[in-house]
């Protein structure tokens, strides 16, 4: 490719709910950039509730037509930055912080923010076309190779994960001074159980996991579970940190719960996405003492720990419990929007994985 160049992509845009159409996208290449063809995506919640109209409708409008997905792995077709090499195969990390965007402008901002906080950054699939398209452009930094030792399957996860190690990063000094919760049985709640687990090192005696439903629970054998429905949280003692997973219709509850459990000057992570505002009990926080932190997103260093943490085999064994026995092929937008619909349809507990086909 030339200095400066542009590069089509064939793209399934989401148009409004429910409903998928073929286009053609034109992206600019500029030096440091890589052009990425995906050739695995997996399913968010945050996917199907655009997918589904379940966004609020002036989101709908702002943000749509629109591809969707934002966890995803492909290869490597050009590159413009030494550090990056066609022919690679790599995960897509979704969210461009503002410098790179704006990359040889000057940013005008009175304290530094982490990237994936920064006002301006664009997130594929939330408002930015995302990876559900034949060629995406990002900036290098963007795109994180994949060890030889970890399967397409594996590193497909990355993306959730790293949601996952980004909140708990605000905790880990002080993981160690009591029990930990997690609240949220599905996926979110899954992978951050097992992170504190693998990664943590801590163990099922000290890593609780509150759910609602036994099946899914089941699946949390590296800890101790418990069902919220008929749990005790204001008589039981010892947790110091709970990081909440639950997000939508549940998230009051959840926090309401967490407050009532944890400890004195304890922590609470919130993780959850809801779209409708949750009231949360103040006056509990402040006698307390308790110290809550919001997480969203992640950021390219996240991504790098990850693919050194993924070479774990256990860890590995671990993860591939969210894993389909099969996946989805789309090689046209009637593929995708079968796939779509069946997964709004059928929501299992493990992950949809969609395999393009370009």
């Amino acid at each position: 490719m030339r200095a400066e160049d542009t590069v089509k992509s064939k793209a399934y845009q989401l148009t409004t709910p429910w409903q998928f159409k073929e286009t053609i996208l034109e992206h600019d290449v500029k030096k440091g950039d890589v052009v990425v063809k995906p050739s695995m995506v997996s399913i968010c919640h945050a996917d199907l509730r655009y997918y589904t109209g379940q966004r609020r409708k002036e989101a709908l409008e702002r943000k749509l037509p629109m591809s969707l997905f934002h966890e995803g792995i492909g290869e490597v077709v050009t590159s413009k930055n030494d550090s990056i090499h066609s022919g690679q195969r790599i995960v897509i990390v979704p969210n461009i912080p503002e410098r790179l965007i704006n990359s040889g402008s000057e940013i005008s901002t009175e304290r530094k923010v982490a990237d994936n906080y920064s006002k301006n950054s664009a997130f594929l699939g939330s408002g930015y076309d995302g990876i559900g398209q034949e060629h995406l452009v990002l900036p290098g930094e963007n795109v994180v190779p994949i060890p030889a030792s970890i399967s397409d399957d594996i590193a497909v996860l990355a993306e959730l994960n790293s949601v996952s190690y980004q909140a708990l990063k605000h905790v880990s000094e002080e993981l160690s001074d009591g029990q930990v919760a997690v609240f949220g049985d599905g996926p979110v709640g899954y992978l951050t159980a097992a992170m504190l687990s693998h990664v943590y090192q801590i163990d099922r005696s000290n890593l609780i996991v509150f759910g609602a439903v036994e099946e899914k629970l089941a699946h949390f054998d590296f800890a101790t579970t418990y069902n919220v429905k008929t749990f005790d949280f204001r008589n039981f003692r010892g947790v110091t940190t709970v990081i909440e997973c639950t997000g939508g219709k549940f998230s009051e509850t959840a926090i309401d719960q967490a407050i009532d459990l944890i400890e004195p000057q304890g922590r609470l992570v919130l993780m959850g996405v809801s779209e409708e505002r949750v009231p949360i009990n103040t006056r509990d926080v402040l006698e307390k003492g308790l110290k809550i932190y919001g997480s969203s997103r992640s950021t390219s260093d996240d991504f790098r720990q990850l693919m050194l943490l993924f070479r774990d085999t256990n860890y590995q064994k671990t993860l591939s419990k969210l894993l389909p026995d099969q996946h989805d092929t789309i090689e046209n937008v009637d593929d995708l929007k079968y796939a779509m619909d069946r997964t709004a349809e059928h929501k299992g507990w493990q992950k949809a994985i969609l395999d393009f086909k370009w």
